[in-house]
């Protein structure tokens, strides 16, 4: 059960750091001018991202060491659910990230509002992705 309340507490991690992006910095984020909007957008998606994928691949690993010891289905679900997150983004996220990454603080107007605002949207994703991986660990650790 060990390697359960590992896989939990890094889907939990990786989860209320999506919830924080989602609905707390993303939005304080959108309120700034769009210059202001880019230059904060660039060193937070360079420190988030090494952070949520590595919890995303220390959950999965842990939510599979889980599975394959107390073989509840669950637990594997929910560390797929965990790796699905980087399929997820370099799919869907990847083009709107690099096309923010190739802006200039001096080109930010209109056209890196709408990027920042298609990134939050698909950001959602991630967000439910951790969510939901985290409450099958979550109904697969308090199981009888």
């Amino acid at each position: 059960m060990v390697f359960g309340m590992l896989a939990l507490t890094a889907a939990a991690l990786f989860a209320g750091a999506a919830l924080y992006v989602s609905f707390v910095e993303h939005p304080a984020r959108a309120e700034l001018d769009a210059r202001a909007q880019l230059q904060q957008w660039k060193p937070a998606y360079a420190r988030g991202a090494v952070m949520q994928a590595s919890l995303a691949l220390i959950g999965f690993v842990l939510g599979t060491a889980a599975w394959w010891s107390l073989r509840d289905w669950r637990w594997l679900a929910g560390a797929i659910l965990l790796l699905a997150a980087w399929p997820y983004t370099l799919l869907l996220i990847m083009p709107t990230n690099n096309a923010l990454k190739k802006l200039s603080l001096a080109a930010a107007g209109p056209a890196s509002r709408a990027l920042l605002g298609r990134w939050g949207r698909l950001h959602f994703g991630r967000t439910a992705l951790g969510v939901l991986a985290t409450a099958l660990f979550l109904a697969a650790a308090t199981a009888p």
